[in-house]
């Protein structure tokens, strides 16, 4: 399993990687969210597009638990580890970070160019 990173700014490189661990697209999702925090510099706003309601979920599942949940009750947590870590320096930085909920296979170029990254 794959994931896929696409930046509106032509500067930074597009990236795909493989994804270890138990495969899941919700998985994928996650990968590819720590791809795009840690491509980005941190100093940068950044805006998240993500088709995954699931990932979403967790994410937002972490923030009502206050960002501290026990790692052995949490699917995924070295991801979503590593994505709170990334939050926390950008946060740092006084840079805003937005993850934006968008429809699968919409037509969004810059989506559907990840998805295509993600299954290389």
């Amino acid at each position: 399993m794959g994931a896929g990173v696409m930046w509106h700014d032509a500067a930074i490189p597009h990236r795909s990687e493989q994804v270890g661990g138990q495969h899941s697209s919700t998985r994928a999702e996650l990968a590819a969210v720590v791809m795009a925090l840690r491509g980005t510099p941190r100093a940068d706003d950044l805006a998240i597009l993500i088709d995954s309601a699931a990932a979403i979920q967790s994410l937002r599942w972490f923030r009502s638990h206050d960002f501290r949940p026990a790692e052995h009750k949490v699917k995924d947590y070295d991801i979503i580890h590593d994505i709170l870590l990334e939050l926390k320096l950008r946060s740092d930085s006084s840079s805003r970070t937005l993850i934006v909920k968008v429809h699968g296979h919409s037509g969004n170029p810059l989506h559907e160019e990840a998805d295509r990254l993600a299954v290389e």
